[in-house]
């Protein structure tokens, strides 16, 4: 955890959204699609401006985070590897989804080692298991050269929950 200095501060910047998901491996009822409500912290750290007052602006930290959680948003997120994936694109396909949802604008693509996605279909394939631990090293892996992020917590209930700091 960052030590208090005299003159730091933390922006922290809190996103929701909904997702559906499964364990590939688990062997209880989690094995199946189910869904959340993900809520995303994620603390910002710098000294505070004179000026302006921030550590950061939380307009800018919160557009920079959207761009990211927004490809979880109402989304679908499978494990490299699931048996699924394949099945729910050809689905998408057959109900003529695939494309894209009329009169919506897909978020960015992601293209990253640890997360990739489809976009116009809300499909986020992840390489590690779509834990809450694993959430928050996949949001900092994808925002850390954006963002001087010194903790991630990432909520998928509200008894589910996990925190990562970052020096």
């Amino acid at each position: 955890m960052p030590k208090c200095e005299s003159n730091y501060a933390a922006a922290i910047v809190r996103l929701d959204f909904q997702y559906a998901h499964r364990f590939m491996h688990y062997p209880g009822e989690a094995q199946f699609l189910h869904g959340h409500s993900g809520l995303l912290e994620i603390e910002i750290g710098g000294e505070v401006d004179e000026k302006t007052g921030f550590a950061y602006p939380i307009k800018e930290a919160q557009k920079l985070a959207w761009d990211i959680a927004d490809n979880f948003h109402h989304g679908t997120l499978f494990q490299e590897g699931d048996p699924l994936l394949e099945l729910v694109l050809l689905g998408y396909e057959k109900a003529d989804i695939r494309s894209g949802a009329p009169n919506t604008t897909p978020p960015k693509k992601l293209d990253h080692p640890l997360v990739w996605s489809y976009p116009e279909c809300r499909v986020v394939v992840t390489k590690k298991v779509s834990s809450c631990e694993n959430f928050c090293e996949m949001f900092y892996e994808l925002l850390k050269d954006k963002l001087n992020i010194k903790k991630i917590t990432f909520r998928s209930s509200s008894l589910n929950a996990a925190s990562r700091c970052y020096e």
